[in-house]
Parts: structure tokens; C-alpha cells; sequence
């Protein structure tokens, strides 16, 4: 009762406000410049793709209340991964993560869900925007067309996650009749009023095929281009948006591919152990590895940071003193989920060690206002460092790179194609390069639930494992009610199956003037799951 009390006082800060419901959610305005404007001032259009990357940083996009969990593609990323099995937070009355972890309120008229979605249609109408000036890729001038490439592949990685979040499949909680396979409506660049007031849900293989041209086009436009400091997509981004994109279609060999090209596109390499712990730029800089394919960025001047506590680093970054892991609320590994690493894998020195570990976890050094990690409970991630390793000023500190697209997660695409095939050579090769002495004897459905397994250990934090929980149901389940959990007692969750609360509800407040999804929307799953108890 108490633990259900300090939920509801959570929540009523920000449930009761309630989006404005219009249609301009259904097809949210953009940034408002014009092809004349473009024409008159080449720098706009490159305006116009940097804006798409600022907004990735943007505190509360497209929302007027306060929802201090959710500032652009970074939380949108954190939620992912409270919705699996490997991020607890640790129970205190600032977690504002806490609907997420107890499948509360998962409906879509509630504020922390109407933004999510919000957000990323915004997302994709500044991407539209620049689509919308050129109907015939043949007519871009030269040199627009690498920024028109740009979009391209903004719009793809935005139907792409927002189709693969909202997808109603079939589980064992939820059910409603002539919703399965259904995605989302069709938001293009020419959508009219009329037709976003009755605009449905698009099956599932009918977006693919939006989402493969859209990536061919991009893939076209962008070569050639570069992204020196990697806010923006280039061929081996589209690349790997296609193998994502081919993954969820369920096409394993083209998957392959796609991830091949998008390596051979580019010069890249995995993470070092020296790269991966340093505590000044851990994670924190796209300069410091050839890692990162493409991140988002905050500066001094981005909202978010300025706003002190509504960004990345104050709740994922526990190493300062201003941000809400200072009032004591972290995300912590799960503990069975961690004590299965070998202590010889570097990566986990991403957490907090518990008592009597012989693990040295390296730590920024206590200053003023922060008093280093003594405070952090057990197995407390570590992985993010705030920016220049700045504890107590939050400007700098909250100043950071955030990784939306990794090498690694190519490395990882193939070793689960390879995986499918009976293969386990290209697992271990890069399993390796964190952990030496690993080898591998699994073989068949275990072999790939062990490449799962690796690559939880690698995107812990990075919203990458969502995606793979929802594919593969059969092979990756929530299972957060065991003994010696360190999860939350609301959120002690053992799902036969898909967890419901990953069919995520769509705006509820979209329905209200977008007719087609009255009826269809998928259905309510808060509370569909029993409590694990002991």
C-alpha cells in the first residue's frame, strides 16, 4: 500500500495534464520554411537538417506540462529499456520512471504516454518538411541532395521505431479483435487534413515497404556524404536503419547484408576497454571512438541542459551533484542479469561492484557538492559519465554526446544471422574484444539467446534491447520476480511471452480527431500482468 501511495503521488504531477487533442498531432507542424526561403539561402536547407538534430536533445518536445523523465530521442531510449528486464530503479519518491517499470497508466491519455508519441511525429514532420520541397528525387539540386538524404533517412528511423513500438502482436494479456499486425498511420509529407482526420493504421508489411523505399532514396542522396562529428546520417546509418528494418521483417540474409554494407561504408572499430571506462568521456563523446556511427548532442546552450534536471545525465549519469540520481534515484543492472557476466568482460565494470567484489570499477573522484559513489546502491550503472567528467557544474556536466547508432550493434545484427544458420564464429569474434577469454558451445535457439545475452550486456542503456524483446518473444521474456531481485516489488513482472505493455497505445488523444483509430487502437495493458511475490 505504501509502495502503491508513493506511486500515486508520483504521478498526479503530471497524469492529470493532458495533451491538447487536435489534429496537428496526427500531422504536427514542422519547422515553416519554405522551398522560396530555401532558394534564396542554400545555408537553410542545411538549417533545416541541423534543426532535426537539435530537436533530438529537446526537453518536453511538443508538450506545454512538465515531465522531467522524458527530453527527446535519449529518454526515448531509457524508457525502452525500463520496459525490459535489465534496468530496475531503485525506489524512491523522484522516480519518474516508475510507470514504466509497474505497467501503470500505460493507456494513451496519459501525459508520460502522450509525449512519447508527441515527440517522434515531431521528429518525423521536420524530416517531411524537406521531403515535402522535392517530389522528384531527380529534380534535388547537388547540393541539396546529401541533406535531402538526411531526411530521407530521418523519416525512415522514425516510422521505423514508431512502427515497431506500436505493432499490436498477439500475447497471452491483451487482445482486441482486428488490431494484430497494425501499425501506425500513414504521416507523409503531403497529408492533408481530410485525410489525417481518417488516416489508419498501417499493416505491418505496408510500412516496411514505405520504410525500404524511403532508405533506398536515402542511401542514393547520401553517398559521398560525411558527418564529421556524426549528428547527421550518412550511408552507413541508412545501411544500418535497413538492417534494423530487415531484422523486424524477419529477413535474416538481407539483415546480413545491410549490416555488412553499412560497416564497409565507413571506417569504424569496436569500443576498447580504455573508451568504454574512461571517466571523463565514457560514453559522453562521439570525438573520443570510432565507434559511434550517429549520435545526438547537447551543448551548454540546449534547453535540456539548461533546465538542470531534465536531461540524460541527471538520471543516468550518477557521478554529480545536480541531477535526480543526487535525491537518490538510480537505474541499477538487474542482479541476475549481472552476476551472469564473467568479471574478465570489462563491460562490467558498467555497474557499481557489490560487496566483496575484486572488480575495481573506476569511479570519478568525490568534489564539493558530490561525494563520489559510496552513496550508489549495489550494481548501480556507471556507464554514462557526465560531460568532461564535470561533477558539479551542470552546464559542462550535463553537456553530452548520446550514441543513437553504434558499430557494435552491426557486429551484433550479423552474429544473430550467423546465430540462425548454426554459427557462432562471428559472436565470438566480437564478444572478444571485451572479454578475451570468451568462447562460445551453444547451438540452436541457445546460441541466439546467448547473442541476445551479449548484446544486453552491450546497449544496457542505449534503447536498442526493446526491439528485440518484441521480435522474439519466444527467445527473450521478462522475467523480474526471482529470488534476490533487486526490481521494485510493483514491477516484479514474469511474462509468459510478450510483456503487453510493449504493444504501446498510440496518443489516445489522436483518436479524438483521427477517426480510424477510435476503434483500432491497441488495447490498455496497466495491470494486465500479475505481481511475482515471494
Amino acid at each position: 500500500m505504501k509502495n502503491m501511495l508513493k506511486i500515486t503521488l508520483v504521478l498526479t504531477a503530471f497524469v492529470s495534464l493532458l495533451a491538447t487533442s487536435c489534429v496537428k498531432d496526427i500531422n504536427p507542424t514542422g519547422s515553416g520554411i519554405t522551398l522560396g526561403q530555401v532558394n534564396e539561402s542554400p545555408d537553410a536547407m542545411k538549417a533545416m537538417v541541423k534543426a532535426i538534430h537539435a530537436y533530438e536533445c529537446n526537453y518536453n518536445s511538443g508538450w506545454q506540462g512538465s515531465a522531467p523523465q522524458l527530453y527527446g530521442y535519449p529518454a526515448m531510449c531509457v524508457v525502452r529499456d525500463v520496459w525490459c528486464q535489465d534496468m530496475p530503479g531503485n525506489e524512491t519518491g523522484y522516480n519518474w520512471y516508475e510507470p514504466f517499470e509497474t505497467n501503470q497508466y500505460m493507456n494513451g491519455i496519459y501525459a508520460h504516454m502522450q509525449i512519447m508519441w508527441l515527440w517522434y511525429t515531431k521528429w518525423l514532420a521536420l524530416a517531411n518538411d524537406i521531403i515535402r520541397m522535392y517530389p522528384k528525387i531527380d529534380e534535388v539540386p547537388e547540393h541539396f541532395r546529401n541533406y535531402v538524404g538526411c531526411a530521407y533517412a530521418y523519416r525512415a528511423w522514425a516510422w521505423l521505431d514508431l512502427g515497431q513500438m506500436h505493432e499490436f502482436k498477439a500475447n497471452n494479456y491483451t487482445s482486441k479483435d482486428g488490431i494484430e499486425g497494425l501499425t501506425i498511420p500513414y504521416l507523409h509529407e503531403n497529408i492533408t487534413e481530410a485525410e489525417a482526420r481518417s488516416n489508419p493504421r498501417l499493416p505491418k508489411a505496408d510500412l516496411l515497404e514505405k520504410i525500404f523505399a524511403t532508405l533506398d532514396v536515402a542511401i542514393e542522396l547520401l553517398e559521398g556524404f560525411t558527418s564529421d562529428d556524426k549528428t547527421m546520417p550518412t550511408k552507413a546509418v541508412a545501411y544500418g536503419l535497413q538492417a534494423r528494418a530487415h531484422l523486424w521483417a524477419g529477413d535474416y540474409a538481407a539483415a546480413r547484408t545491410s549490416a555488412e554494407n553499412a560497416l564497409a561504408a565507413g571506417s569504424f572499430s569496436p569500443l576498447t576497454k580504455e573508451q568504454w571506462t574512461n571517466t571523463t568521456t565514457g560514453f559522453n563523446s562521439a570525438a573520443s571512438n570510432s565507434s559511434w556511427m550517429m549520435c545526438c548532442t547537447a551543448s551548454k546552450e540546449t534547453n535540456y541542459v539548461k533546465n538542470k534536471v531534465s536531461n540524460f545525465v541527471s538520471w543516468m549519469a550518477p557521478e554529480q551533484s545536480y541531477g535526480y540520481t543526487s535525491y537518490g534515484t538510480y537505474r541499477l543492472a538487474d542482479v541476475r542479469f549481472y552476476k551472469t557476466i564473467p568479471d574478465t568482460d570489462f563491460r562490467k565494470l558498467s555497474w557499481k561492484a557489490p560487496a566483496g567484489s575484486t572488480l575495481e570499477v573506476p569511479y570519478l573522484a568525490a568534489d564539493g557538492a558530490y561525494k563520489g559513489p559510496g552513496a550508489f546502491p549495489e550494481l548501480t550503472g556507471v556507464k554514462f559519465r557526465p560531460g568532461q567528467g564535470d561533477v558539479n557544474d551542470y552546464l559542462t556536466g550535463g553537456a553530452v554526446d548520446y550514441p543513437m547508432m553504434r558499430m557494435e550493434e552491426m557486429k551484433f545484427i550479423i552474429a544473430e544471422c550467423d546465430a540462425r544458420e548454426g554459427n557462432s564464429a562471428s559472436l565470438v569474434e566480437i564478444v572478444q574484444t571485451r572479454n578475451p577469454e570468451y568462447t562460445c558451445s551453444y547451438t540452436g535457439n541457445d546460441l541466439i539467446r546467448e547473442v541476445f545475452f551479449q548484446k544486453r550486456v552491450e546497449f544496457w542503456g542505449e534503447g536498442v534491447m526493446f526491439f528485440d524483446y518484441k521480435r522474439c518473444p519466444d527467445l527473450l521474456q521478462i522475467t523480474r520476480g526471482y529470488k534476490g531481485t533487486n526490481h521494485n516489488p510493483l514491477a516484479r513482472f514474469n511474462c509468459e511471452g510478450l510483456a503487453p505493455w510493449m504493444n504501446v497505445c498510440i496518443n489516445e488523444y489522436e483518436a479524438m480527431d483521427n477517426t480510424a483509430l477510435t476503434t483500432t487502437n491497441n488495447p490498455d495493458p496497466s495491470n494486465a500482468v500479475e505481481l511475482w511475490t515471494e
